[in-house]
């Protein structure tokens, strides 16, 4: 992808006046606009006055200090099916999928360009998979809903198995990956690509520990950064600015802009109460202990991933010196979340994209699948590169379970407050094991691996009848 100095134009939404089936779906203008629509719910994963806020990735995990409001009860499990979090994931997923729905079935039967249609198409596939996989990951088996609402009788689809949903997840990947180009111009940058989707495919077949597939599509995904496709980018600090959005180390970012929607991420990421542009920092995400003690000497990525006491804090245009205290006062460290969270402009109108993928996670993929293989010795020099653009040594051999840890505290650390260390917990199956141990934790074992499903669904659809175990 390339670099955009304003990115996002091309999820800009105009208004056409009373729009229906009849009247829309006639030209690749009307495909190529029902084909961004679909992207619209990414930029509000949690479909409430978070937007760009995962309830997941990062606040269900031992990466955070439990502190207020919901970034306190998700971590340590104190909701229930009425908690505005499990309903609003569930809420914003199945929004995202109804506008790709909506989509597919209103465009494959159009009378346009084959190559234009299967990649409005591919778009809407990716887009499905990507909610059915935090949808199937979080509350188990869920209703599948495959095709536009056009009666009151498809509202209340009864449960399908988990092995259902993957297979779904599974056949719209397949049918993004063999559909979108390698590249969008550089004024669609943001859109899925075809590494996008093969990437996440080896995501998907981890989860599901199919190690050969994993292997493979992380593979394919590798056989890119010959062609120019993506690259590690030599400086790790620069991933995450606001100047290099869309660059090549990107695979999957929410797009958000200053015009027409802005992501407020780095608000709840800022320091609590320190005036940033006009507002202050809610500063609800505190670093937990473990994860500032985790990061080696001498690793790059720390000064990137943490202000420090004593360094220059520029947000929102406006420049401080950090100081330790304004994390202390409220958690157990000395340091706030600095990656992702340098913007310019006004605090209500932050622009600044949030990676959801990036090219070093696919080299991870692949480690970690042929590590688990049992081909180790191919998954070294794989974590060398990431560990080398830390600045940190790399063994020459690893047992197997030696390279499984380096590639888990690999993980942790180069994709600290990522939205990507809750997933894994979820995938490894160490919910136990960490999420116990957090700070006032309610956590069950045999109850708490699932989400509830919202009341809301119970109440609702006469075709579910019962809860997840012990909700």
């Amino acid at each position: 992808m390339s670099i955009l100095p304003a990115c996002s134009d091309f999820l800009e939404e105009n208004p056409y006046g009373t729009v229906t089936p009849d009247t829309f779906y006639k030209t690749e203008q009307d495909a190529i606009m029902a084909g961004t629509s679909c992207y619209k719910q990414m930029n509000d994963p949690t479909n409430f006055w978070a937007p760009g806020l995962d309830a997941v990735g990062d606040m269900q995990s031992d990466d955070i200090f439990p502190f207020l409001g919901w970034t306190g009860f998700m971590p340590t499990y104190q909701f229930d099916e009425n908690h505005e979090a499990v309903k609003g994931v569930w809420n914003a997923a199945y929004k995202g999928i109804s506008r790709c729905n909506t989509c597919i079935d209103n465009v494959a039967p159009m009378e346009i360009q084959e190559k234009v249609k299967n990649e409005v198409l591919g778009q809407a596939h990716f887009i499905r998979a990507y909610w059915y996989f935090r949808l199937v990951r979080l509350y188990g088996g869920i209703p599948l809903v495959t095709r536009e609402y056009t009666s009151l009788e498809d509202l209340y689809p009864e449960r399908s198995s988990v092995d259902e949903v993957y297979k779904l997840i599974l056949e719209d990947l397949m049918f993004a990956s063999e559909n979108l180009p390698l590249k969008w111009s550089s004024a669609e940058a943001g859109r899925v690509t075809k590494g996008t989707a093969m990437a996440h495919l080896s995501l998907v077949y981890l989860n599901m520990k199919n190690w050969q597939e994993a292997e493979k599509w992380a593979a394919e995904v590798m056989k890119l950064e010959e062609q120019g496709v993506y690259e590690l980018l030599a400086d790790y600090s620069a991933i995450h600015l606001e100047e290099n959005e869309n660059n090549k180390e990107s695979i999957l970012e929410r797009q958000y802009s200053t015009e027409f929607s802005t992501n407020w991420r780095p608000v709840y990421f800022g320091p609590r109460g320190v005036n940033l542009a006009r507002h202050a920092g809610y500063g609800w995400i505190q670093c937990s202990k473990s994860i500032v003690e985790e990061f080696e000497p001498g690793d790059k990525r720390f000064a990137a991933t943490f202000f420090q006491d004593g360094e220059i804090l520029t947000v929102g245009g406006k420049d401080l010196v950090y100081s330790g205290e304004m994390a202390s006062a409220y958690g157990p460290t000395p340091h706030d979340v600095k990656k992702g969270n340098l913007y310019y402009g006004d605090v209500r109108q932050i622009g600044i994209n949030t990676i959801v993928m990036r090219y070093a996670e696919v080299i991870l993929f692949r480690a970690e699948a042929l590590n688990e293989l049992g081909r180790t010795s191919e998954a070294i020099p794989l974590l060398k590169r990431i560990r080398d653009r830390a600045g940190l040594e790399t063994k020459a051999s690893y047992s197997q379970d030696e390279m499984r840890k380096a590639i888990r505290h690999e993980r942790r650390v180069e994709f600290a407050f990522e939205d990507i260390r809750g997933w894994d917990i979820i995938r490894w199956g160490i919910q136990d094991e960490v999420m116990s141990g957090i700070p006032g934790s309610k956590w069950v074992k045999g109850k708490c691996e699932l989400w509830p499903l919202p009341a809301f669904v119970l109440d609702e659809n006469p075709n579910i009848k019962e809860n997840n175990p012990g909700w």
